[in-house]
């Protein structure tokens, strides 16, 4: 009878001690919060790529040069040197 309780006693104290050496061990709980880190910063690097398609599909299109002249003409207002530019006043009310 003793030497069943000799093993029993020996099973709870291995683990106990593989639980200590686990958990108490600063190496382990780095690995942890490293692997963890490591989810979170390869979740945000999947959506940087996705952004970054984005960004360059828009930078494709800007890239063309009708719409690059284009963007120039309506926002800043350019003309070529040899072009004349007319601008009339929008109607009135009245006039509609």
């Amino acid at each position: 009878m003793k030497k069943i309780r000799f093993q029993f006693k020996l099973k709870y104290l291995a683990i106990l001690a593989l639980a200590f050496i686990l958990l108490g061990n600063r190496g382990f709980r780095s690995l942890i919060k490293n692997y963890t880190e490591f989810r979170k910063l390869r979740a945000e690097k999947a959506q940087l790529e996705l952004q970054r398609a984005d960004l360059e599909r828009k930078l494709k299109e800007i890239g063309a040069k009708p719409a690059i002249e284009q963007a120039a003409r309506k926002e800043l207002g350019l003309i070529r040197p040899d072009e004349t530019e007319y601008r009339f006043p929008p109607p009135k009310e009245s006039d509609k």
